[in-house]
Order: structure tokens, then sequence, then C-alpha cells
């Protein structure tokens, strides 16, 4: 997930800290978050018409 999302290689990804990473998967699991929160939000919406 976080080589396909932030659009690194397989030597970038062993070249980048590990603190790099987890703080990248700690950010990329909050956009996640707040998209699903999102995508329920918009089909909850449709489902009531409005």
């Amino acid at each position: 997930m976080l080589m396909k999302r932030m659009h690194w290689s397989w030597e970038q990804l062993q070249q980048t800290p590990m603190y790099v990473r987890l703080y990248c998967l700690d950010i990329l699991g909050m956009i996640g978050e707040h998209e699903e929160r999102e995508n329920r939000r918009a089909q909850a919406k449709s489902e009531r018409g409005t």
C-alpha cells in the first residue's frame, strides 16, 4: 500500500528511514478514514434523494 500510494519504487522504500515510513502510514490511514466517512456521507445523502 505504501509504495503504491506514495509512488515509491522498492529501492526508494528500502532507502526510506523506518520513522518516515511509519509517519506516512499514519497519514495514509487518516486519509483513508476521511475518504471512507465522506463516501458514507455521500451514499446516505443519495439514498435520501437530496
